[in-house]
């Protein structure tokens, strides 16, 4: 391991964040793991516009020569609504809190970098598949990357730098062990999405992919017992993962919001429109705000069956 590289592990790894690096060569073969599911009709279109807006933004880097990818633990955010005299809790999934350490990320890779005369960008890549073939991660049988000390509770940044690449990590995709004779993710998937005979899930049904949809999801989650389990995103078969049991108790508080601020939400008050303290309390999920309003009133309307209100 070269002096840098080993310097950016190092104050990555002060901040309980892990990083791993390969070479601007590997990038063909990153955008083509995308580009052949596209191709396949296996993604979502969701995932195909990513994929496009992938390739757009990763042109004309002449000077780029590693790719430096980064695993950020993001445990998951509880955040707390009061609705008509009644404290409703609602979590939200990991992978969908978008602002988790990111800017120190990039504060700490750029000072690294700095330091020794290279320049450091912001990368849009397809991280998942970025994550495994560095070996920063692995695939678990629901598709998602496990990092050690992480579990699958994480949100991956990448960059570019201009800094030479001695420490390429390139390697085979690898699925963890611990999957091999587990089927807890396939029996606890709430719509199937999971299945035995492909290793991709099918997005079309993952009621994490529906609930980021725009316009709303179809009218069947709505009848599916265990929707909404998250107030965005869903972690069902994150929530029984024995691999990740170390950190489900490792929930994020958030502050608590009113019931004048809840009922804003539930009205789909414009983000502008919002009072100063409510915009900054939503801070966390500014971008899925549209999200967030859709949702709470089927999460509020499911805790009160529950109870029988």
């Amino acid at each position: 391991m070269n002096e840098i590289t080993r310097k950016i592990q190092e104050v990555m790894e002060q901040s309980d964040y892990k990083a791993k690096t390969v070479s601007i060569a590997r990038l063909p073969e990153v955008q083509e793991a995308v580009g052949e599911l596209v191709r396949q009709g296996l993604v979502s279109k969701q995932l195909h516009e990513k994929w496009s807006f992938y390739l757009d933004t990763n042109k004309d880097r002449p000077e780029t020569q590693t790719i430096v990818i980064v695993a950020i633990p993001q445990p998951i955010t509880r955040v707390r609504f009061e609705w008509q005299g009644t404290d409703h809790p609602a979590d939200i999934a990991p992978s969908s809190i978008v602002k988790a350490d990111e800017s120190h990320v990039e504060e700490l890779l750029n000072k690294v970098m700095k330091d020794a005369g290279y320049k450091v960008v912001r990368a849009h890549l397809a991280l998942k598949t970025l994550a495994v073939r560095s070996g920063l991660a692995q695939y678990g049988r629901n598709n998602i990357s496990y990092v050690p000390g992480m579990g699958s509770f994480l949100r991956l940044i990448a960059f570019y730098t201009d800094c030479p690449c001695e420490d390429d990590n390139w390697q085979e995709v690898e699925a963890m062990k611990a999957c091999e004779n587990c089927s807890l993710c396939r029996e606890n998937c709430p719509t199937g999405s999971i299945t035995d005979n492909r290793f991709l899930i099918h997005a079309e049904k993952c009621l994490g992919s529906l609930s980021e949809r725009e316009p709303d999801f179809p009218y069947w989650v709505h009848h599916q017992p265990d929707w909404p389990n998250a107030l965005i995103g869903c972690i069902s078969c994150q929530s029984v993962c024995p691999v990740n049991k170390p950190y489900l108790q490792k929930i994020v508080d958030r502050p608590h919001f009113s019931e004048e601020e809840t009922g804003l939400i539930l009205s789909k008050t414009p983000w502008d429109e919002l009072p100063p303290d409510t915009r900054q309390k939503l801070e966390f999920s500014e971008s899925n705000y549209p999200l967030l309003t859709s949702n709470l009133g089927a999460l509020i309307e499911k805790q009160n069956k529950i109870v029988g209100r």
